[in-house]
This record gives C-alpha cells, sequence and structure tokens, in this order.
C-alpha cells in the first residue's frame, strides 16, 4: 500500500490541475499586474494613480508581495505563466487537503472531503491572490492537529505569517484566528502565545499590511453588494437556482459538522474552535462559503467505515461539480488564455495601434484589462481594488437603473475621454456629442466631443 501513495497523489494532482484549468474570466489579476508593474518601477504607491476620477485620494495596496510576483511572471512568460502559478497552488493545496484527510481516517472519506472542497470553492477558482488563502488555511491544518510541534514547527508558522501579511494582509487575520484559537489549546504553554505575539508583531511591522489592511477595511464596510457581488451575504446563493441550494445544503453541513467537531472533547480544543469558527465565517459572506469544507472533511475522516450514504454524498458532488463548472468551458475552450468574448481584446488592440491612453470611462469588469493593456497613461473610474470614492459609487449605481445622462455626467465631472461598452448594450447616446469610432461582436468604443480632435488622421475599422 506505501508504494501505491505516491501514485495516487500524482494521480489525484494531475486530476485537479486539469480541473481547475481554466481560461481567465475574473477581472482583478489584471490590476494586480499593473500595480505590480508600478511598485517594481518606482516603490509603492500612496496615491490611486490608476483612477481616473480621484487620483489624489490616498490609497495603500495590502497585496503588495502578491503584485509584484505576478508582475514578474507576467514580464517573463506573460499571463500563461501567471494562470500555471494559480493552478499549481490550487492544486497543491487541494492535494495536501486531501493527504491531511486520508491519514486521519479511511481513503473514501479523503475523496468525499475533497469533493465538498471543491464544490464549494467552485466560484473562487480564479487567477486572484485568495487562491493563496487557500494554500495558507491548509498549511495549518496540521498545527491544528497537533502533529507538528517544536521549534521549526512554531518558526514555520511565524515565517508563514509574514508571508501571508504580505501576500494578502486582510486575509491574513485568517493566521491570527486559527494560531489563537491553537494557542488556546494549551493555555499554560507559553510557547504558543509566543508564536502568537511574534506573528502578530510581525504582520504589524510591515507597513503595507498595516496601512493597507487598514485602508482595506475601512472602506469595505461601503461598498454595495451590486459593485462587489462577493461581499454578499451567502444567502443570497439562494436566488442563484439549483446551485445556491446546494452550496447553502454544503454551508450548513459545515455548520453540523463543526458543532459536532466542537463537542468532542477527544479532539485538540484549538482544532474544535477552528471547526466551528470556520463553519460560522461560510455563513456569513460569499467568499467565505469554501470554509464549510474544512470541518466537513475533519468530521468524514474521524469515520472508521464507508456508509452508502457518503459515498452518494460524494458522486453528488461530483455531479454538480460537472453541471457548474464542467460545463461552463468546453475543452477547447478551457486551453484559451482569456474567456473567450470575455474582455475587449479587439478594441484595446484598436486603442493600443493609435496610443490612444486614455481616462476611461468603461464597464467595471473591464476596467482591470483596460489598465493591464492601456497603462501607463490610462486611468478608470473604479476597478476592483475596493478604493473608488463615494461620489463615484452613486454615479456607477445610478447607471444600474439605466440613468444615461451618467455618461455625460463622467465627461463633465471626471474629464473621461474614451467610453469602451459592450457592443449588445449600446447606450443611446447624443451624436452631438458623441461619436462612434469602432465597433466589434464584443465592444464599441465612443468618444466624447472633447476627444474629438484626437480623432484628426484616425478612422474606424
Amino acid at each position: 500500500m506505501a508504494e501505491r501513495r505516491p501514485a495516487l497523489l500524482v494521480a489525484v494532482f494531475v486530476a485537479l490541475a486539469l480541473w481547475l484549468f481554466r481560461p481567465i474570466w475574473n477581472i482583478d489579476i489584471f490590476w494586480h499586474v499593473v500595480v505590480g508593474r508600478l511598485i517594481l518601477e518606482g516603490g509603492v504607491p500612496t496615491q490611486d494613480v490608476l483612477s481616473a476620477a480621484h487620483p489624489e485620494a490616498p490609497w495603500r495596496t495590502f497585496q503588495w508581495g502578491y503584485e509584484v510576483l505576478v508582475a514578474a511572471l507576467d514580464g517573463l512568460g506573460g499571463l500563461r505563466l501567471v494562470q500555471g502559478l494559480h493552478v499549481l497552488v490550487m492544486a497543491g493545496a487541494a492535494l495536501g487537503y486531501f493527504e491531511i484527510l486520508r491519514r486521519r481516517g479511511p481513503r473514501w472519506a479523503a475523496f468525499t472531503g475533497l469533493a465538498v472542497l471543491l464544490l464549494l470553492f467552485e466560484d473562487r477558482v480564479r487567477v486572484r491572490p485568495h487562491v493563496f488563502e487557500l494554500a495558507y488555511v491548509i498549511a495549518l491544518l496540521p498545527l491544528l492537529l497537533e502533529w507538528v510541534r517544536g521549534r521549526g514547527a512554531w518558526l514555520g508558522a511565524v515565517l508563514l505569517a509574514l508571508v501571508w501579511a504580505n501576500t494578502h494582509a486582510v486575509s491574513a487575520a485568517w493566521w491570527v484566528a486559527l494560531v489563537g484559537a491553537w494557542a488556546l489549546s494549551a493555555p499554560r504553554e507559553r510557547a504558543r502565545w509566543g508564536v502568537l505575539l511574534a506573528g502578530f508583531l510581525g504582520m504589524v511591522a510591515v507597513p503595507q499590511a498595516r496601512l493597507g489592511a487598514l485602508h482595506a477595511l475601512a472602506s469595505h464596510g461601503t461598498w454595495p453588494s451590486e459593485l462587489v457581488p462577493e461581499l454578499a451575504n451567502t444567502w443570497t446563493y439562494l436566488g442563484e437556482g439549483w446551485w445556491g441550494v446546494v452550496v447553502i445544503f454544503g454551508v450548513g453541513a459545515g455548520l453540523l459538522c463543526g458543532l459536532g467537531l466542537a463537542r468532542d472533547s477527544e479532539l485538540p480544543l484549538g482544532l474544535r474552535i477552528a471547526a466551528l469558527g470556520c463553519a460560522v465565517a461560510s455563513l456569513l459572506m460569499v467568499r467565505w462559503v469554501w470554509f464549510a469544507a474544512l470541518p466537513v472533511g475533519l468530521w468524514l475522516s474521524q469515520a472508521q467505515q464507508a456508509p452508502r450514504f457518503f459515498r452518494g454524498l460524494t458522486a453528488l458532488a461530483v455531479v454538480a461539480l460537472v453541471g457548474r463548472g464542467g460545463l461552463r468551458w468546453s475543452p477547447s475552450e478551457r486551453l484559451q488564455l482569456l474567456d473567450p468574448g470575455a474582455f475587449p481584446v479587439a478594441a484595446c488592440d484598436w486603442l493600443l495601434e493609435r496610443d490612444l491612453r486614455l481616462p476611461a470611462d468603461l464597464s467595471p469588469r473591464w476596467s482591470g484589462y483596460y489598465l493591464y493593456r492601456l497603462s501607463p497613461g490610462a486611468t478608470v473610474l473604479g476597478d476592483g481594488r475596493l478604493v473608488m470614492q463615494p461620489d463615484v459609487v452613486e454615479l456607477l449605481l445610478a447607471r444600474g437603473q439605466g440613468d444615461v445622462s451618467t455618461f455625460d455626467a463622467a465627461v463633465a465631472r471626471y474629464h473621461t475621454l474614451v467610453l469602451l461598452w459592450p457592443s449588445a448594450q449600446e447606450p443611446p447616446l447624443d451624436p452631438s456629442r458623441w461619436r462612434s469610432v469602432y465597433r466589434d461582436p464584443v465592444a464599441e468604443i465612443w468618444l466624447p466631443s472633447p476627444a474629438w480632435p484626437l480623432l484628426e488622421g484616425v478612422s474606424a475599422p
């Protein structure tokens, strides 16, 4: 059996990598690369230099280490290399979770727990820094299980805190929560509290982690879920048909398993606290639903037999995964770098060929890509960095309610000189103030009258 384990792990890893490999469809990676370029060229920015509305507004990134990494990889091999890194991180984290469960209990429990993790993480399979959060949380499980002890393990925990703080400082609060639960499991062992204190002080000592996290947390509460769906309450999944019901069922299972683990006096106290905490967190926010998979897997791995119910649960999870993620892209589409039709590739090519790097008003889901292609020089009203000022948020919300006057308002208030908009949602603009200069099946480019002098010698295709 021991000889077969490496082959099993390799097979699981390959299957995971193939499953997690999909085209880039989420917007955030693009502006992360742009911020990384800024840091590499001139240091960490302290103002919102990518904003067309308020470039003077204070801003600090809390993900600077991640942004430098992806910008460097993009410079070496383009977005394909960046995409590959994220696939490897997600597959490696999921494999680590599988192996932890396999070591705790029967193999069937490991497969079931892995299926539940993939199910609840499905909407988070993106090229974004939160995939490292998945890896870091799973890396702490052996500590919570008390499989590792001594100076080496504790030093590793502190180093993880420092890496986490420089990768995604806001989510590094999970390190404090999980290691805090571990420290509570042996109140008389001062070394554990020393690890917690050292890691926390290390995170606070990093200026970008401290200031960036404070800035982000202060602004998160003012953002409506209409603009940032992942900040919505978990129960909004109930509006997503069968898939939402499946996710809510998984979250409910996580709460039940978390309560079951919390009542098991034979388990380490830190694990019991952490399991219940993860289950409760999954109830709060869409972006945290995957935390429910941890108590489910840990509870299943305690079973000594393979009830038919849990075998059926694995099969249902696989069916749901195929129905949600497996059918979203065809095999040929999965091999493409970008989700077909998701970004204004040709429109940005047209602007780039004419060196029209302008302050832009555009669909929010395209802002990061526009910056990626046309910066330096290009700016946008808002992107995924959660730093838009209230007046911009108000304008975008009014636009979402069908207020066409917001397009002219953006030009008047913020002097935007290009409008990049989906072709299927062409706004009814006044031709005396707007000209359409480019159109393809994905996007259309409009220029307001202040930008018309730029059209000299430029013709639409």
